[in-house]
């Protein structure tokens, strides 16, 4: 079960960071436009809420974390740290699943990425939102092998 906690927590975590990363493209880009017109009124306003969200989850993940490993490396994950010689064939499958995963995957991506010169004008941090699909797809794939295999 703490293989879907974790993961849980770090999909969460990973699409509050893409909605933090998106907040501040829309700055940057309020900063290019105020850089060329100085006239107007404000910098740039940016979107704190999803940054606040990343710092409750990390420090509520990292505390519960460290009460469960008393004397353990803090930023290893738990999934590594197996007990038998069946968890550790769990996690090399597991691991193995991820790694294809992103064999396939990357291109994919990148092919989603040559619509961006479509779309730039709609969703200007399409590339943000692409480029965190990589580890999603990774930290999904290693959650459904894990399972999946545990059974």
């Amino acid at each position: 079960m703490k293989i879907v906690r974790n993961g849980s927590i770090i999909i969460v975590s990973l699409i509050l960071f893409g909605w933090m990363m998106s907040g501040f493209y829309q700055a940057s880009l309020d900063i290019v436009e105020f850089s060329k017109d100085t006239s107007r009124g404000f910098l740039f306003e940016i979107n704190i809420v999803p940054f606040l969200l990343l710092i409750i989850l990390s420090g509520m993940f990292t505390l519960f974390t460290k009460r469960i490993k008393k004397k353990k490396i803090l930023w290893l994950p738990e999934e590594f740290e197996e007990s038998d010689e069946r968890e550790q064939q769990i996690t090399a499958r597991a691991c193995r699943a991820a790694y294809i995963s992103m064999i396939y995957a990357f291109p994919i991506i990148t092919v989603l990425l040559l619509f961006y010169p479509f779309i730039s004008k709609a969703i200007p941090y399409y590339p943000i939102i692409v480029f965190i699909l990589l580890p999603l797809t990774q930290i999904m794939t290693y959650m459904i092998s894990w399972q999946k295999n545990y059974k």
